[in-house]
């Protein structure tokens, strides 16, 4: 992608090097801090690949011992996040020029100290829990010599700002703010059901926000939560607030880290905005969407409603009270059967000839037959 002067040359200025490869990123967190500093942070990263109980909190306090180390973890993971962030703040002036921003979970304020030079006009707070994130943040705003930004070492939680913002921004933010009330919650199930869940565990989160701007104040999230599940759940928690959406300007972005291109969801909203949670998920997720097309992931879910024509009908089955596995069938607006499953962490669709309409019942009847209905709960129900 391409990305504006002003976004290179902060990263060259602040160290934020784009790292291509694992064993390039050891060797050079090494050379920048200590052979001990470095084979804690790759077992910590080596425990969170294997899905071992690794707390984020854990995480970031070994990240922040050093600024050198904070900033160098940054650009190995965030570089590609970066160039984009750093366009869309440029992008969309009209939220930082001359605005009281706040900015919740800052870590070591690379974000933060991009607005604060890009817009010197404005003033930001950056927000955060971990005492030597915010040492670090405040080493890198001595090194850029600002004066327009501060940092204030708190859990967001407890931030209650007399001081309302014009802008209050979130950048990765959620994930780890909010991955207490979020980290059990289902990854599948009818799309209402587990969004719901998801809006109530951000609730207290967007109370923070909703206390700390303006009544005319706007909100810009890139967040983890997708729309694989977890984004429209925080929509629908602004929209609780009166905090509405910009279905327009709001999006899916994909940044290169240093071992795969992830996916985060882009959210624009305001008191003064129009569009609804619902209507921005699908206006979003329609601008890549093919009907008759087969899909895995959150396009595959989102295929089964948005195509759908009437009711879907729905099978779900639980174990032990959790929902194990979700067959899904419709009717696609042209005519086509949609036949829709998941479990674990994937989700699929395909688009079937209605002339197979017995064969897919007959299969779904076969696939019912493997569960033992003494172990698992099995529950039929249209939508």
């Amino acid at each position: 992608m391409k990305t504006y002067e002003q976004v290179d040359a902060y990263m060259q200025q602040v160290g934020l090097k784009y790292v291509k490869s694992s064993n390039e990123f050891i060797a050079g967190l090494a050379v920048r801090t200590s052979k001990d500093y470095t084979k804690r942070v790759a077992a910590e990263l080596n425990s969170r690949a294997e899905h071992n109980n690794s707390s984020n909190m854990v995480f970031y306090k070994i990240k922040n011992e050093t600024f050198d180390g904070s900033i160098y973890i940054s650009a190995a993971f965030d570089g590609g996040l970066f160039r984009h962030l750093g366009n869309l703040i440029i992008d969309n002036s009209d939220l930082f020029d001359g605005k009281e921003i706040v900015d919740f979970a800052c870590d070591c304020g690379i974000v933060t100290c991009f607005i604060a030079k890009m817009y010197p006009n404005c003033h930001i707070t950056g927000v955060d829990v971990n005492s030597s994130a915010i040492d670090n943040a405040n080493t890198l705003k001595d090194k850029l010599k600002l004066d327009n930004v501060d940092f204030v070492c708190t859990d967001v939680f407890e931030y209650n700002n007399e001081n309302k913002a014009d802008t209050a921004v979130t950048f990765r933010a959620l994930l780890d703010v909010c991955m207490a009330k979020t980290k059990n919650l289902p990854f599948f199930g009818e799309r209402m059901w587990r969004e719901n869940q998801y809006k109530e565990a951000f609730s207290d989160f967007v109370n923070v926000i909703n206390n700390n701007i303006k009544c005319d104040g706007k909100v810009l999230s890139v967040e983890r939560y997708t729309a694989d599940y977890g984004w429209l759940g925080y929509m629908l928690a602004l929209e609780d607030k009166g905090i509405h959406i910009n279905s327009e300007k709001s999006a899916v972005m994909r940044a290169s880290d240093i071992s795969s291109v992830k996916e985060y969801s882009v959210t624009f909203a305001g008191f003064d905005e129009s569009d609804s949670a619902e209507n921005t998920f699908d206006t979003v997720l329609s601008r890549e969407f093919k009907a008759g097309q087969g899909y895995e992931g959150e396009m595959a879910e989102f295929a089964l409603y948005y195509d759908s024509e009437g009711k879907i009908d729905f099978v779900d089955i639980y174990k032990d009270g959790k929902l194990l596995h979700q067959f899904a069938t419709a009717e696609s607006k042209k005519g086509k059967l949609i036949s829709f499953e998941a479990s674990g962490n994937k989700k699929k669709v395909k688009y079937l000839n209605a002339k197979k309409r017995e064969a897919l019942e007959k299969q779904l009847k076969d696939n019912l037959s493997l569960y033992d209905e003494k172990i698992y709960k099995i529950i039929e129900y249209s939508k």
